[in-house]
């Protein structure tokens, strides 16, 4: 998901916020496993009552071995940058679940770049050979999404669109 916020308080601000396509809310899976808990835990009752009580064990240990591999899939999945652009500088804040990394470039000198790689676009944040990589995490059509707020917040602060400098 891209999400495009600008502001004008006493200058223009954009901000652009890429966010991971997850369809399940750390809530939502929360609520989910519970259920299935239940479930699975009500049909390993009645044997249990029945005098068979390692298939209660062995039921607790398949719970928290599918709660543990639910984390870890959404962990894993969670990802978020931050793209604020103004005058003076672009910053781009890329966050994880494990790990936060911030970079942040003059904006003149900042140029958007788009490579195709294995058939899909991809996009890039470029200042002086470095590279930072926009929205690995979305698929294609969201990419474009976010190159197209990008282009148009970099256009006026951008020292490649003055005298014709396009690239």
């Amino acid at each position: 998901m891209v999400r495009n916020k600008t502001g004008t308080l006493p200058e223009p601000v954009a901000r652009i916020e890429v966010l991971a396509n997850l369809s399940l809310t750390l809530d939502r899976l929360a609520g989910f496993f519970l259920v299935l808990s239940a479930f699975t835990l009500t049909v390993a009752l009645l044997p249990t009552l029945m005098g068979f009580w390692p298939i209660l064990a062995i039921a607790i240990v398949h719970l928290a071995i599918v709660g543990w591999c639910f984390r870890l899939a959404w962990l894993g999945n969670w990802a978020r940058q931050d793209i604020m652009i103004d005058r003076e500088r672009v910053s781009v804040r890329y966050r994880t679940a494990r790990a936060e990394q911030e970079v942040s470039w003059p904006s003149s000198w900042v140029r958007l770049r788009k490579r195709h790689q294995a058939g899909e676009l991809h996009i890039y944040l470029a200042h002086h050979g470095k590279e930072i990589e926009i929205g690995g995490f979305v698929p294609a059509s969201e990419r474009q999404e976010a190159a197209k707020f990008i282009t148009d917040a970099l256009a006026p602060y951008s020292a490649w669109h003055v005298h014709g400098l396009k690239r």
